[in-house]
């Protein structure tokens, strides 16, 4: 059994390697092209409901690590928060999907692999600064068309 448990983190190492859309960054650039999409489709809208539009549509999209009412908990008071930012709401997305719904299961595959608390918290760190940097280019890129009279693609 644990042989198949290495074997299928091996695999799913190399997917991520060959399709990076597969792991956090994936989720990060998913998310960021849904609000995107969002605000392309209802420019006139508040920020807010842009960023609630994107946590439910995360919600409602399938597959799913836990129930929809823990989702929904989980996410509760940055729905109910009006002052949460793009990279709070991506934040709460990639921290929920990859750590806090995993519980367990991600407890026993760090401890299988001997990943060190300090290598955990430092690929976090790189996720965080990735989601980041994703969310300024998009920003820098708004302004840039909004100046010039460009349109995103």
């Amino acid at each position: 059994m644990r042989f198949l448990r290495m074997l299928k983190r091996l695999f799913w190492g190399v997917l991520i390697k060959l399709f990076p859309s597969l792991g956090p960054k994936g989720v990060i650039n998913t998310q960021i092209a849904v609000y995107k999409r969002l605000k392309k489709k209802f420019p006139s809208a508040d920020e807010n409901d842009l960023l609630n539009s994107l946590i439910m549509s995360r919600v409602n999209a399938p597959p799913s690590s836990s129930t929809r009412p823990e989702e929904l908990a989980h996410y509760e008071t940055l729905l109910e928060s009006t002052d949460k930012t793009l990279e709070d709401v991506i934040w709460a997305i990639v921290e929920y999907e990859y750590l806090l719904s995993r519980g367990p299961e991600l407890h026993r595959e760090l401890a299988e692999v001997g990943a060190k608390p300090t290598d955990v918290a430092e690929e976090i760190a790189e996720w965080h600064r990735y989601m980041k940097e994703r969310a300024a280019e998009m920003r820098t890129k708004e302004h840039k068309d909004s100046e010039f009279g460009g349109h995103d693609t």
